[in-house]
């Protein structure tokens, strides 16, 4: 009988761990360079004492060159005080058609939205139709198990109630059914889930697009309107917003005429575009599909500065930090940025405050000044959402050049 060695099996399999550790560490580098390269933006340098007409000279170059290298596809606008300093469109709405952005482009908010469905809320609240205390039954007794859950925890993602937008189960569900989430159904999956209450309402911090969905439903049931009926009627007519309206997978979807469509590389990084719009949860709102145009941003900027539709000091909740029951300061972590939420805002900087949203292409960065004036809006709908975020923080050099502007006297800009 022949008998075999330790290193006879030994060897090739030692020597096959090898190989499959250096190609795992090949293709962990090469993923690391490809995103080194798509994430790298070109060199901007803004100087605070050269004039303003330099100053977006150099903006101008800097978005040729982001335009040449495909790093960016979307609107930009800064406005001071409610009057637009630079602008600048890039790349397709609708790339299958090659149809331009332009100042009329309508873009999805996606958790861009969520600061315009809290004022929402406080608008009712401020109306007396009610009250941030409410419990949640008493709008949607259907959620009974979550009896425990106020409007408050709603706008502060401290209810425990699950997130939709993160089930796998609900996903596969409604792929398998060829459906679309409506609030009904989602109401009724949050009423049966197992994966819910998470916790005991005001205990943790979680966020959840579910919450803010709920809060649509809630001014749909208060106001006797849909949600997109009241936002349309007391809020962006009244303003002159002609661009912008919530649209989802079964409302208004032909309503806006120069809406941009979300696409994406075929390859994440590579490859051909490829579609990257709404899909099955989109039949929800409130979370996001709030659809607007830059424009339409800083018009909004300026209403809620000067309290068009509501006295400024009632909407000063929004700006607050919010809290956990035991009065601790709720905290996020962001692209490894510490955040502090209020109601849609992150207030940490305040009187400075931002807003990101992300869902599918779509990525956006708005940035306001509440001291100075100064308002930044980028909206993406073919943006990686880190770059995004960097083109954002990048364009905040510029727009803070323009705060130095006003303290040396050559404006004048309430807030």
């Amino acid at each position: 009988m022949a008998l075999h060695r330790c290193g006879d099996t030994g060897e090739p399999v030692k020597l096959a761990l090898i190989c499959g550790a250096i190609s795992v560490l090949i293709a962990v580098c090469a993923f690391v360079a490809l995103e080194y390269v798509t994430l790298k933006l070109p060199k901007l340098v803004i100087s605070p004492d050269a004039p303003l007409a330099e100053r977006t000279r150099a903006l101008e170059d800097w978005f040729d060159a982001l335009e040449h290298a495909r790093k960016f596809n979307g609107t930009v606008l800064i406005a001071r005080g409610g009057i637009t300093v630079f602008e600048r469109h890039v790349g397709f709405a609708d790339a299958a058609t090659g149809r331009a952005i332009t100042s009329n482009t309508s873009f999805n908010l996606a958790s861009v939205s969520k600061h315009i469905t809290a004022f929402a809320v406080l608008l009712l609240a401020h109306e007396g139709k009610l009250s941030l205390h409410d419990p949640l039954v008493r709008h949607i007794p259907e959620l009974g198990r979550h009896d425990g859950v106020t409007l408050d925890h709603l706008l502060s993602h401290t209810s425990g109630i699950p997130d939709y937008a993160r089930s796998r189960n609900l996903a596969k569900r409604l792929e398998r059914d060829g459906d679309i989430l409506t609030p009904a159904k989602l109401i009724a999956w949050l009423a049966a889930t197992d994966e819910g209450p998470m916790f005991t309402p005001g205990e943790k911090e979680n966020y959840s697009n579910s919450n803010y969905a709920l809060l649509a439903e809630i001014v749909a049931r208060v106001s006797g309107q849909s949600f997109a009926g009241f936002l349309q009627s007391r809020l962006f007519t009244p303003l002159g917003m002609h661009r912008t309206a919530v649209v989802n997978g079964i409302e208004n979807t032909s309503l806006l005429e120069d809406r941009a469509l979300g696409f994406r590389r075929r390859f994440l990084y590579f490859g051909s575009d490829v579609p990257d719009d709404l899909n099955r949860f989109d039949g929800v709102a409130g979370d996001g599909n709030i659809y607007a145009s830059a424009r339409d941003l800083i018009i909004w900027d300026q209403a809620l500065r000067r309290g068009a539709l509501m006295p400024a000091e009632a909407y000063e909740p929004a700006y607050a930090p919010r809290r956990l029951a035991n009065g601790e300061i709720i905290q996020e972590t962001v692209l490894g940025k510490t955040l502090q939420p209020g109601l849609g805002w992150n207030v940490q900087d305040f009187p400075i405050v931002t807003s990101y949203g992300l869902w599918q292409g779509f990525s956006n960065f708005y940035w306001r000044d509440l001291e100075n004036g100064t308002t930044l809006v980028v909206l993406s709908n073919a943006g990686i959402f880190l770059r995004t975020v960097m083109i954002g923080e990048k364009l905040v050099e510029f727009a803070q050049t323009l705060s130095a502007d006003q303290q040396q006297g050559s404006t004048s800009v309430q807030p």
